[in-house]
């Protein structure tokens, strides 16, 4: 999925769209991902460390 998402954005950046709206688009994608994914990542972070203190006890 990632090398579609990279693969789309490298043609959108070879296309003949203007340089402002590719700008907005990167951004978008970029902001949708971060809101996307932060969340899990920080789930996952919180969810370690619950179980590195379990294992402690």
């Amino acid at each position: 999925m990632v090398c579609l998402i990279v693969v789309a954005h490298v043609f959108m950046w070879l296309s003949d769209m203007p340089r402002d709206l590719k700008i907005a688009f990167t951004v978008l994608n970029a902001a949708g991902w971060t809101i996307v994914l932060a969340p899990i990542l920080l789930v996952d972070r919180w969810l370690a460390s619950i179980r590195s203190r379990n294992r402690d006890d």
